[in-house]
């Protein structure tokens, strides 16, 4: 069964400002609040949403909207204003531990949490700074184990961008896996091209591509987009497939992943395309010779994220539009 990474990366995320807050706050520690920060901090750093401080950094950013959360929730919950303000104070250094800022040496952020401690909340506890590096390091390296646990010796993508277009890349799987001399370049390419060997390639493409879209996340690259292969045989088997696309059925990654199409399989099984469009996933169509230029037809096209034409099909120059890529 498949796992949906991004999900599990952000609920890593969460823990870790969870106990965070509960070991600094203690008995203090409101759950409901630190919940109401965590949606909007993982709105904004891992979402990118509120694209009005398009132009500000994404630490600049993340510091806005956490006072405006501040304000908001402080309007509803006058008597705990002071308790939800000293909560946004400490959540400033979340930012160091989710690899927002960079920063030299964890130690002397922990120093500089202990001291504001003390000065905000009066609160002097023994072995705080051990515990609070324990809390740091541990879901640091679970959430480092997450994403490698899907990399391999043997499969890697390839990753080419389309010439014409900046920021949109296409993936390939890349297998390095040793057969015996008998066996020709091309008999071992079409046995991983192939029914189901296609199909089940196609799990490892999509784990690796949703690493690849979160690390760039995390590196606070949100503009690159990708797109996948896909085999329409799928379409025929809603529990494969269903399999499949839950490694991508996450607004982050169906934002940055365009499932690649050919017309002609789009046009035999438009209902059910129409339906994962509706449902959130994005497809890029790959013309081919069964399309016809006609002005319905056309229409269609803007459906899509991206529109392949090649420029040897006769066509060719009457296909235009912002999500056209030629090739």
């Amino acid at each position: 069964m498949s796992i949906n990474i991004v999900e599990q990366y952000i609920n890593l995320t969460k823990k870790t400002v969870n106990e965070y807050m509960k070991l600094i706050f203690e008995r203090k520690f409101s759950k409901k609040y630190c919940d109401m920060f965590n949606e909007k901090y993982i709105n904004v750093r891992y979402y990118n949403f509120y694209e009005d401080d398009i132009g500000t950094t994404t630490r600049k950013k993340i510091l806005n909207y956490l006072k405006k959360e501040e304000e908001e929730i402080s309007m509803n919950n006058i008597d705990d204003r002071e308790l939800i303000e000293q909560m946004r104070l400490f959540y400033y250094y979340v930012l160091y531990f989710d690899d927002v800022v960079r920063f030299r040496s964890l130690e002397e952020i922990i120093k500089k949490i202990t001291k504001l401690r003390k000065k905000i909340l009066g609160k002097e506890t023994e072995d705080f700074e051990k515990n609070l590096s324990k809390i740091v390091i541990e879901y640091k390296e679970q959430k480092e184990e997450l994403l490698k646990r899907f990399e391999s010796d043997e499969f890697s993508i390839k990753i080419t961008n389309y010439k014409d277009r900046v920021n949109v890349y296409r993936i390939n799987l890349d297998y390095d896996i040793k057969f015996p001399l008998e066996y020709s370049t091309y008999a071992i390419k079409k046995a991983f091209t192939t029914g189901i060997i296609d199909e089940d390639r196609l799990i490892i493409e999509y784990y690796l591509t949703v690493v690849k879209v979160l690390r760039d996340v995390i590196k606070q690259n949100f503009k690159r987009h990708y797109v996948v292969e896909f085999t329409a045989t799928l379409l025929e088997k809603p529990k494969k497939l269903k399999n499949l696309l839950k490694i991508i059925d996450e607004p982050m990654t169906q934002e940055k992943i365009s499932i690649k199409i050919r017309y002609e399989d789009f046009m035999q099984n438009k209902d059910k395309v129409y339906e994962l469009m509706r449902e959130g996933y994005n497809f890029t169509v790959v013309l081919d010779k069964t399309f016809e230029v006609e002005y319905q037809n056309l229409e269609k096209l803007k459906m899509f994220k991206y529109v392949i034409v090649n420029r040897n099909l006769t066509y060719y120059e009457e296909i235009i539009g912002e999500n056209v890529i030629n090739i």
